[in-house]
């Protein structure tokens, strides 16, 4: 992935430039990529062209940003310890570091069946960010009928009749009860393979919280985070985006990130994060009804999840795991794991009464680890627009 740039650099220009310097410089570069064969790269660098120019040319926009460059010029420390109080951000904290303890300690996951509810200092946080896929928003033209359901629906298999209740037997005349036996029940292999998985991605998950919502990342270098760009969107120019480690509460601010124009993949650039990275999979290698694992912040609150692969489902040419596993608001960009806890999926939201969860394959997701890294301010502020667009 390429070094990180400032808005400027991208242009070619110093913090002195003019608008006038901005507008040339942006027409010159324009035009060279107009000339540039069509590919994702292309795309992805005239969307970062455009936001710069819109950024820098916006006086209040501009000024922000000079701010916030010359404090990290001044070599800022990372947030290690509890933030600045920010009255949105305090609350929001609170109720992850709540659930970092539960969460370190084991005893709170909740299953995909029944997730535990979260604890009441949860309640008086904001409302956390919109994890579900933008096809399930209520928009005018959707109607009553959730559109991602009904495509999930058709590509499932049907399903198998009911088995006959075979007849009663008679009971017998008389029953001696039975000791139970002395010996301990051993843990079954699902039950072996679930913690492994637990085991495997904890330490490698992270919340990412934000003045517009909060969602999910996971570790793919020490410094980086893999999460779904609607994830980052509603956080920009909304304060300090923050990514949050749940066992420990330590805190690190993510400065830039790179982004695909056409699928829901970000990665997110976080200096000092010290994470430990995930082993990357191969969901195509995947057997049918395979048992998967995620993990997310579901209302703000590690929730882990043992799901049945369902199938795959081709939505605006593009290929999405469809799975059981429990997705609410704020799983957005966890991870979605196989039996050896490596990654196969990007969780990217579900259907409303949260019965399917629809993620984005690995193999898709590997592709911005080609694209450029911007200065978070630089990402594009239309971008949840276009997403829902081509939803």
């Amino acid at each position: 992935m390429a070094d990180k740039q400032s808005l400027y650099e991208l242009l070619g220009l110093t913090d002195k430039a003019s608008p006038e310097d901005i507008q040339n410089a942006h027409a010159a570069m324009r035009q060279a990529l107009d000339a540039q064969p069509e590919s994702e790269e292309k795309h992805n660098r005239i969307a970062i062209l455009n936001d710069t120019r819109d950024l820098l040319l916006n006086r209040r926009q501009r000024a922000g940003y000079d701010r916030r460059q010359r404090d990290r010029r001044g070599d800022a420390p990372p947030v290690v310890g509890p933030a600045p109080a920010r009255g949105w951000l305090k609350p929001v904290l609170a109720s992850l570091l709540i659930g970092g303890l539960a969460y370190a300690a084991g005893r709170y996951m909740a299953p995909a069946s029944a997730p535990t509810p979260p604890p009441a200092a949860l309640a008086k946080a904001p409302a956390p960010i919109a994890a579900n896929l933008p096809a399930a928003s209520d928009s005018a033209d959707d109607g009553p009928q959730d559109k991602l359901a009904a495509e999930i629906a058709a590509v499932l298999p049907p399903a198998a009749p009911p088995t006959p209740t075979p007849a009663a037997a008679p009971a017998p005349a008389a029953v001696v009860p039975q000791a139970p036996p002395a010996a301990q029940p051993q843990r079954s292999l699902a039950e072996l393979l679930q913690a492994a998985a637990i085991n495997t991605i904890a330490e490698s998950t992270y919340a990412v919280v934000g003045g517009g919502g909060l969602g999910t990342g996971i570790a793919i270098d020490r410094d980086k985070l893999l999460t779904n760009c609607h994830v980052i969107a509603p956080n920009i120019h909304k304060g300090p985006l923050l990514a949050i480690h749940a066992p420990t509460g330590r805190q690190t601010v993510i400065t830039h990130a790179a982004f695909l124009v056409r699928e829901d993949a970000c990665v997110a650039h976080a200096p000092g994060l010290n994470a430990k990275p995930i082993a990357w999979g191969t969901s195509s290698r995947l057997a049918p009804r395979a048992t998967i694992y995620s993990l997310g912040f579901a209302q703000g609150r590690p929730t882990f999840s043992a799901g049945t692969l369902l199938g795959v489902l081709n939505r605006s040419g593009q290929d999405y795991l469809i799975s059981t596993n429990h997705c609410d608001f704020g799983v957005s960009g966890g991870p979605l794991v196989d039996g050896e806890g490596r990654l196969i999926g990007l969780t990217s939201g579900g259907t409303r009464d949260k019965k399917y969860c629809a993620s984005l394959t690995a193999e898709t997701a590997r592709r911005v680890l080609d694209q450029t890294l911007i200065a978070i301010d630089g990402f594009p502020t239309d971008y949840l627009t276009n997403l829902r667009r081509r939803w």
